[in-house]
């Protein structure tokens, strides 16, 4: 046989060879580990609490408690001192401080959310997007990263709430104009007394302990 023919032969062979090897291994012949601090932390719900996420619990409902009486307050006065409409502007400018307020008092990330936002800097934590698909109705708890616990708080629709979230054609004019000026992509009417509004989202750390909450002034709903 001719020497380039085995040659060409001989080649053909290694580069087979080399196409067919498995991974290499590393220098211990074991299959490389993957860090651990690489992997993305995965919320979850949770089914049951530990006794440290019961108290956790606690807290987030206390810090839940707090930031819708201090709403609810303030809303009451302006609806009785200035109408709907004004009640409006005044959720727009306060209810940030409040929501503050209480981040401050309690130690806990705290915010209000929904399918149908009215403002729209609202939207749920990452960790809530499948319980806001869903439209759960019932308070939800989840596991978050460090040791935090994640509380989905329902709000279900108050009679004196359709003033403001109520079906468009029933809604004052000036309760409409003022809503146009505040929040012109508004998408959160045509609701009723009893329906899912939306939700107060709470996170609160690992070492969370309850504490006194500043009163709340004004009339309380």
């Amino acid at each position: 046989m001719p020497r380039q023919f085995m040659l060409v032969i001989t080649l053909a062979g290694c580069l087979l060879g080399c196409r067919n090897e498995p991974p290499a291994s590393n220098a211990t012949g074991t299959q490389p580990t993957v860090d651990s601090a690489t992997v993305e932390f995965q919320p979850k719900i949770l089914a049951e609490l530990s006794p440290q996420q019961e108290l956790q619990k606690v807290i987030a409902i206390q810090a839940k408690d707090a930031l819708f009486q201090k709403l609810s307050s303030r809303l009451m006065a302006a609806l009785q001192a200035d109408g709907p409409a004004q009640a409006i502007n005044v959720c727009k400018a306060e209810a940030p401080a409040f929501a503050e307020q209480v981040k401050r008092d309690l130690g806990v990330n705290i915010g209000r959310t929904s399918f149908k936002l009215r403002n729209a800097t609202n939207p749920p934590p990452d960790w809530a997007d499948s319980l806001v698909e869903d439209r759960v109705k019932e308070p939800a708890f989840v596991s978050l990263a460090d040791g935090k616990l994640g509380a989905f708080l329902p709000i279900m629709l108050q009679k004196k709430c359709e003033l403001c979230h109520g079906p468009r054609e029933e809604i004052a004019e000036d309760v409409l104009a003022a809503l146009q000026t505040n929040y012109p992509n508004d998408q959160a009417t045509g609701f009723r007394e009893g329906d899912l509004r939306g939700w107060f989202w709470v996170e609160v750390p690992a070492d969370a302990k309850p504490t006194e909450v500043a009163p709340v002034e004004g009339n309380e709903s």
